[in-house]
Order: C-alpha cells, then sequence, then structure tokens
C-alpha cells in the first residue's frame, strides 16, 4: 500500500510546538498513520549538503504541503526569500497538495509584512488557495485531520461505499475471468 508523504513547514522557532503536534498527532492515530509519513526537517539527520538544497528536495519527494504561517517571515536567505516561502514556492511550482494554516486571525496584530503578503496571495480567489485560521494546538489538528480525511476520501480510499459499488483504478475488461462469469451465471439462473 501507498504512503502519502507530507511536509510541514512554518518558521521553526515560533511554531516549533505545532510542527511537532501535526506529525505526533498524524503518526499516532490509527487510519492516519496508515496512510502517511510526515517529514520534518528537524528530525532530519546531519548530511553533506546544504540545508536549503536538503528541504527543497523534501518538498519536492512529498506528496502535501502542510504551511504553518504565524507573525514570523523567517530568515531571508541569499534567494531574498525566507526558507518557509521556499518551500511554498517549490511546493506550488511541483504542484503539490497545498495545506495552508494561519496561527490566529488573518489579520493578526504584530505579523510582519512579507507574512501579510503571502496570505495576500493565498487569498486570490483565481490562483490562490483556501486556509484555515487555528486558535490553538487541537485546533490546528482537528483542522488537518478533515484535511487529510478529505484528500483520502478525494483519493477514494475511504468513505468508498459498498465493494460492488466501487470502482478499481486501473482495472481492464481483460481483467475479467469468463470462466468465472459463466460459472456464476449458471448459478444464479439456478437460484
Amino acid at each position: 500500500m501507498r504512503k502519502y508523504r507530507l511536509f510541514i513547514s512554518g518558521v521553526q522557532k515560533e511554531l516549533k510546538a505545532e510542527r511537532r503536534a501535526i506529525k505526533d498527532y498524524v503518526l499516532g492515530d490509527v487510519l492516519l498513520a496508515e496512510y502517511f509519513d510526515v517529514f520534518l526537517f528537524e528530525d532530519y539527520p546531519a548530511k553533506s549538503k546544504a540545508a536549503e538544497k536538503a528541504y527543497l528536495e523534501e518538498v519536492q519527494a512529498s506528496d502535501i504541503y502542510i504551511g504553518l504561517w504565524g507573525k514570523k517571515y523567517g530568515a531571508a536567505a541569499a534567494t531574498g526569500m525566507a526558507p518557509t516561502e521556499r518551500e511554498f514556492r517549490e511546493a506550488k511550482m511541483t504542484h503539490k497538495t497545498i495545506l495552508i494554516y494561519l496561527k490566529g486571525p488573518e489579520d493578526q496584530p504584530g505579523r510582519e509584512e512579507d507574512v501579510r503578503k503571502l496570505i495576500g496571495e493565498i487569498k486570490d480567489s483565481r490562483h490562490g488557495y483556501s486556509y484555515k485560521c487555528f486558535a490553538n494546538t487541537p485546533d490546528l489538528t482537528r483542522q488537518v485531520y478533515a484535511s487529510l480525511i478529505d484528500f483520502l476520501k478525494e483519493q477514494g480510499i475511504v468513505g468508498r461505499g459498498a465493494f460492488d459499488g466501487s470502482v478499481c483504478p486501473g482495472a481492464k475488461i481483460s481483467d475479467i475471468d469468463e470462466a468465472k462469469v459463466t460459472w456464476f451465471l449458471e448459478r444464479a439462473r439456478e437460484a
């Protein structure tokens, strides 16, 4: 069975507890742990490669980008962008499923200008993304759970309905065994 990979992004110092809470929640939930693996950069082992290259490769290898945005933008690298924005842009460019969660209300006092610009970008009704605001960690994990269940439903993994009414992706007409169909029809007529 295929596991989907989640990449959790957010300013590490500001959102450390929330980042860890999502990973622990997903891996601690029986259903979610069966279908998802979680990447947190702080759990990444020491490697002989630049941090930016490492985290962008991990975004590319992931299926879902979870962006946690708070008040802080983070330290801008030589590119002029903080890691959180670079990760978001990479997820967008590589067509990942993008889930954004804002800590506090959208107009949270004290939010840095670069974060406000990102929020403005995702609010664009034609090119942006829907997002959710969260008040605390339990609220965040509840919302992430709902989003991941919706993702599994969209993939046809949960909420499929009755077995004989479900679709088998990849099935071909040549997969049908004519002898078994004949046997079944004969038994059905007899009954």
